[in-house]
């Protein structure tokens, strides 16, 4: 048993590739297979600062392997960013093709109400329910909840003013859903009868949290 064992030894030695490879012409490819073999046995993805710690690289070779990866169009895989998290997903160019292979119906779509609650989260993020509301100019309890049941989105703090609203950001899963490999990717918001959505987005935000903050004032005087 010793001897076997042993020998199992040897063969993974002589399998693990060395840190000098690395670097050079090929280094961002080699080290993008590694990442891809580490996120597959993660359950959630790996974070950067782990990918680092085992494979004793700067983090800038971190991203330029990830990078690497992402750019090779014709490969099947992507390694998705969210933070400093990285997962290995589908490409979403192949989409089509899987649930074909799998019999699956096109997932529930969602509604326009929800898409419009989720692009002011996935544009503005952070952001407090009351922001959405102040965008919408509806209440938007009700598409945020089916958003976080979706998994599209979650709480990932709280605001510090009076009350400690939750903020609200997006998921992983909102990148697989949408075919993004980071937030970096989210298409520019662009013009609409003659206005720049991200200006409106955010002045309009900006309104919501003066309004929200004249209301607390009122309250706290009260």
């Amino acid at each position: 048993m010793t001897a076997t064992l042993n020998g199992q030894d040897t063969l993974l030695e002589q399998s693990t590739l060395p840190l000098d490879s690395f670097s050079g012409h090929d280094g961002p490819a080699r080290l993008a297979g590694l990442i891809e073999a580490l996120a597959l046995v993660s359950d959630d993805g790996i974070e950067l600062s782990a990918i680092v710690e085992v494979t004793s690289v700067q983090v800038e070779q971190v991203e330029a392997a990830i990078e690497w990866q992402n750019e090779q169009e014709h490969r099947g895989i992507i390694l998705q960013r969210h933070g400093d998290r990285v997962s290995i997903s589908s490409n979403p160019a192949h989409a089509v093709y899987i649930r074909r292979l799998l019999k699956l119906d096109r997932e529930a779509k969602l509604t326009p109400a929800a898409l419009e609650a989720l692009a002011i989260i996935a544009y503005q993020q952070p952001v407090t329910r009351s922001e959405v509301d102040a965008v919408r100019g509806v209440d938007s309890s009700g598409v945020i909840a089916t958003l976080h049941n979706r998994g599209l989105i979650e709480a990932v703090g709280r605001r510090q003013t009076i009350g400690a609203p939750i903020e609200y950001g997006t998921t992983l899963e909102f990148l697989r859903l949408f075919g993004l490999k980071s937030l970096e990717a989210l298409p520019p918001l662009g013009i609409v009868d003659g206005r720049d959505l991200s200006t409106a987005l955010q002045a309009a935000i900006v309104s919501g949290d003066e309004s929200l903050e004249s209301t607390e004032s009122m309250q706290a005087a009260g």
